[in-house]
């Protein structure tokens, strides 16, 4: 496992989504924007529910639902979710094994791997 790999996985969802979207800086907007589109992921984690957005058209993330009805919705527990952003498992297998409830735009979920995957 790299370096970067390991350090985020000790870091908790609220740190990994600030670190999605301190990344999104680096990518060209107008390639984002051609994915475009607005993805809502819920995080479960016991009783709870981490909300948060990644939105394409406008080329940010943040904390909450979004105000328009998302493309796409990802729901997953905590545990998925850092596996899936460190890299340590794969979207696909996560969605195929059943990991991960994901309603909408799936074609075009399919396209988020480099905007989310931090390892």
């Amino acid at each position: 496992m790299g370096a970067v790999q390991s350090e985020n996985a000790n870091l908790n969802k609220c740190e990994l989504v600030m670190k999605i979207k301190s990344r999104l800086n680096t990518f060209d907007p107008t390639k984002a924007k051609e994915v475009g589109g607005v993805f809502l992921f819920n995080i479960i984690k016991g009783t709870s529910v981490y909300s948060w957005t990644l939105d394409l058209n406008q080329v940010t993330a943040y904390e909450g639902e979004p105000e328009v009805d998302p493309d796409t919705t990802f729901t997953l527990n905590e545990h998925y979710f850092k596996q899936l952003v460190t890299g340590k498992e794969d979207a696909r297998v996560i969605m195929q094994a059943g990991r991960c409830s994901v309603t909408g735009d799936i074609m075009r979920a399919m396209k988020l791997e480099p905007y989310i995957k931090l390892g």
